[in-house]
Parts: C-alpha cells; structure tokens; sequence
C-alpha cells in the first residue's frame, strides 16, 4: 500500500468519523431546555411572535423552549447576552433588520458585531407600505412626491425614534425621490396615535403594524413595497407601479446562534423552523396581516444577510446619522 492510499484512506475514514458524529451531535440535541433571546419588551409584537414560533419549535424539537426578554440600549442589550453566550445551540436570538444590518453603522460603539453570529433560518418576512392621515390631501405615493416637492422638509412622518426602521425607511424614500420630511420621533410614546390624531401626517412602516387601521379607514395606504400587489391591499399600487423603483424595503427576523456553533445543531433548528413555516395554520397566521413565514436553511439566510446589510448601510451613510448609547 502506497502513502498517497493511506492517507486518501485515512482522509475517507476522518470525513466518515466527522459525519457520523455531526448526524449523533443532531439526534442528541436538544436534550435541555432551550432559551431565545429577544432583545425587546414582554408584551411587543416582535415578542408575541417570538412566543409563537418557540411553542412550534418545542413541538418540533421535543424539548422546552422559552423567551428571555432582554430589553434596553436600543435592542444591543439582549444581542450582546446571545453573542457572548456558548456556542451549543441552548442560547438562540431573534435577530431583526436593525441588530444585524445597520446598527454597526448608526452607533460608534457596539457591544457586539453582526459576525459575531451563524444564521439558522428567516422565520418571516413582512413588506412595508406608506401610510397617510386621511386628511392629507393626497391617494399614492406619486402624489405625495409632488406634495412634498412644493412643501420641502415640512411634511410631519412620525417614527419610534431616530434611527429606527420607519426613519430609516423615510429617509430612503426622500433620497430616491428627491423630497424631504420633517422627520418626529416619538420614542416611548407611539406615532401611530399621533399619525391617527393628525399631529403626523405620514409614516413609513412594515404594513403589519398599519393593516387594522387601514382596514377601518382610520389611515390611507398609498403604495406597498415588493413585486406585485399585496392581496390584502388590491387596490393600492406598488411602488414599482408608480415609478418609484429600487424601493424594496420589508422587515424581518430570524433565529441565529453565537457564533461557533455546530452546523449539525443549526441544521437541526433550521429543519424545525422549516417545517413549521409549511404548516398551513402559521401560513394563515401570517397570510391575515400582510406576512408570510420563510424558513430558509442557514447558507440561505446568511446571504440574506449579506444582501440586506449592502442595502441598508448605505442609507445610513446618506443620513449621516450618528448615534451613542447610552
């Protein structure tokens, strides 16, 4: 026997011995309760959710799974517990647009760094409409780009706050289109009374958080994000419809581990998360307010990732937001 065939024996045997413990590590696992991290307060939508899919993955996995809230400084306490916790797959995080897109830009200083974490799987995706007071004196979005022209900067849009996800999405839109918006954030209090009260006049959001107030005709929506025209929304036109391309802004969040963690215990949360987006009762679920559950493996959902810090980073730059927590 050659060297060259011991060692091409002995390279078959290692990959052989690795499989076969990668396949024992996945049937193991889990065989302890598992925590998910939510860096957002008890009672939240994104925390109503988290409950959602960690019911369904206990189910799936045959094991406990609970929230961990862990609120505060701007969402970078509870991601920076998940990126410091041991890479076993028994500390998870729901990870949202801001977390890990654009918050290494909005901050100068992070307790934590988006590599700091191996995506396991998209759990959802929700697409974004823009949304006006009934009394402004306008139907689509085109016609807001032509108000806002013979009105720079004064058109109120509320926000949660400076930096955050409806900011942001404003300030993409006035880039894109040229306009400006006297952009107010709320903070603890919410623009949604505000918008409603007429104190804002227009707000751009993920189209979950706005679809009861549509619906009841307490606010108007003048265009969706996405390719086609939301079910939910037949008669409102896209963006893309209106001229207003490269727009494709949605929310999202997914699950991710610390980093380092076995590609056989991701595997096998992902598979869960998979398997649970398919049922046709979390596919209702979604289907009611504007969104729809993903699933995607692990290799799937870091390029996601990838492609969603390329898009949002350079808003950020655009603004020239700079922000220090505190």
């Amino acid at each position: 026997m050659t060297i060259t065939r011991r060692q091409a024996l002995g390279t078959g045997a290692g990959m052989l011995m690795a499989t076969l413990a990668g396949k024992s590590l996945a049937q193991a696992y889990p065989d302890k309760p598992v925590r998910i991290i939510v860096a957002n307060p008890p009672g939240s939508g994104l925390d109503a959710d988290s409950r959602f899919w960690a019911a369904g993955l206990a189910a799936q996995l045959g094991q406990s799974v609970f929230i961990d809230n862990r609120p505060g400084g701007a969402t970078t306490i509870g991601t920076a517990l998940a990126a410091k916790a041991a890479p076993d797959g028994y500390t998870l995080l729901i990870g949202i647009p801001s977390s890990l897109c654009y918050m290494s830009e909005l901050y100068t200083k992070l307790p934590y760094k988006p590599t700091d974490f191996d995506a396991i799987s998209q759990l959802t995706s929700l697409r974004s409409v823009l949304v006006a007071h009934p009394g402004l004196p306008v139907s689509t979005a085109s016609e807001l780009v032509a108000l806002a022209k013979a009105r720079p900067g004064t058109i109120p849009a509320g926000t949660l706050g400076i930096g955050t996800f409806q900011h942001l999405l404003g300030e993409w839109f006035g880039a894109i289109t040229g306009t400006g918006y006297q952009f107010v954030p709320y903070n603890t209090t919410s623009p949604y009374v505000a918008l409603l009260a007429g104190e804002t006049q227009v707000m751009f959001d993920a189209l979950a958080a706005s679809m009861s107030n549509i619906r009841a005709g307490k606010l108007k929506a003048l265009a969706v994000t996405g390719k086609g025209r939301h079910p939910l929304l037949p008669n409102v036109p896209t963006l893309e419809e209106l001229g207003i391309g490269d727009y494709d802004a949605s929310t999202w969040f997914g699950l991710l581990a610390p980093a380092g963690t076995p590609k056989a215990v991701l595997d096998r949360l992902a598979a869960a998360c998979a398997a649970l987006a398919r049922k046709p009762e979390v596919i209702q679920r979604y289907h009611e307010y504007g969104g729809e559950p993903v699933g995607s493996t692990p290799p799937e959902f870091a390029a996601y990732i990838r492609a969603e810090r390329a898009k949002w980073i350079p808003v950020v730059r655009r603004s020239g937001i700079k922000l220090e927590l505190t």
